[in-house]
């Protein structure tokens, strides 16, 4: 453990569980820590609202606005967590502003009414026993047996892809879903006459969810499929580009647009015109694919057992549980 923030804020209670994540409570607010870069920080307080609310995160801001205090900036209020950003600026400073910031944001959320969260973030359930990591960063209440229930279904899904999952299937609900998403940029293609550049996301996106269900194999090898097939799409969506403009122009259908489109792509007076559009359309599926892979990491099996697993090595008891009576025995 390098960092030196989080080892600094050990002496209030914060426990850091990896270099980028750090937990701990905060008059039974249940809070992380999660580092952005070398002094900037992403803070989460775990609440429970209805939905996302702009009048507490407005009054959130006024609260944090009042005090004063530089290097701290309300984000959001979510459902289950208010998000803050932080900044330490100088070396040291944290000792002393830390205990500021969290109190000016635990006085702020009693004033309006909202207290920690005491329900379960995997089922709901009311009086939650433990605290752990959820999605990676959140750090909420949960039921123990329920995230061990969940970590076992997990285990046992993972074990049955691995054993077997199939590369061959896998494929096939890829290219059915790329097809998905070529359709829906062809059609923005067609009728507004320009790119959407992160439409283009959609093309791995749709992918991933076809090879996965398909029951694709899910290691390392489904992103390659996924991202290969998607800049394979890049000439396919070039040729259907074509056909649609030729069926529109000469009044002949579809099918036979699309097999003169197939027939002169290659041919080097049509790729002249034309290869600039499939440059830049190779562009755009680069970023396409940079948005989406977030989404196709968090798909494979390695990724979704480490979660589990740092969900299970990052519980701990929660401070509000309520012991559960006993009945008096007769």
């Amino acid at each position: 453990m390098n960092n030196k923030i989080f080892e600094a804020l050990r002496q209030y209670g914060f426990e850091p569980v990896s270099n980028a994540v750090s937990v701990g409570t905060w008059r039974n607010y249940a809070v992380s820590l999660q580092k952005f870069n070398a002094k900037t920080y992403y803070m989460r307080w775990a609440i429970r609202i209805p939905k996302s609310s702009r009048d507490l995160a407005k009054a959130l801001r006024a609260a944090v606005k009042a005090s004063g205090e530089k290097g701290i900036a309300l984000n959001s209020a979510l459902p289950n967590f208010v998000l803050l950003t932080v900044n330490f600026a100088k070396a040291g400073e944290q000792l002393e502003v830390f205990p500021r910031w969290m109190n000016i944001v635990a006085d702020a959320l009693a004033q309006n009414g909202i207290a920690p969260a005491n329900t379960c973030a995997v089922t709901g359930a009311a009086n939650p026993d433990s605290l752990c990591l959820v999605d990676g960063f959140n750090y909420q209440p949960v039921c123990a047996s329920a995230v061990r229930q969940k970590d076992y279904d997990l285990q046992s899904k993972v074990e049955e892809n691995e054993n077997n999952g199939s590369y061959v299937t896998g494929l096939v609900g890829a290219v059915l879903g790329a097809l998905v998403g070529v359709a829906v940029n062809l059609l923005t293609i067609f009728f507004l006459h320009y790119v959407v550049a992160y439409l283009m996301a959609l093309i791995p996106v749709c992918a991933m969810f076809g090879y996965k269900l398909f029951k694709g194999k899910m290691d390392k090898m489904a992103i390659v499929i996924v991202i290969v097939l998607s800049l394979l799409c890049v000439p396919l969506m070039m040729v259907l580009e074509l056909a649609l403009e030729a069926a529109k122009e000469l009044k002949v259908s579809f099918g036979e647009a699309l097999g003169w489109a197939f027939r002169n792509f290659t041919k080097p007076q049509v790729f002249d015109l034309v290869k600039g559009d499939i440059l830049k359309l190779l562009l755009f599926m680069g970023l396409g694919v940079f948005v989406a892979w977030g989404f196709m990491s968090r798909q494979l099996n390695s990724s979704k057992t480490g979660n589990s697993k740092l969900q299970l090595e990052t519980m701990r008891p929660n401070p509000n549980c309520q012991p559960t009576q006993q009945p008096m025995q007769q």
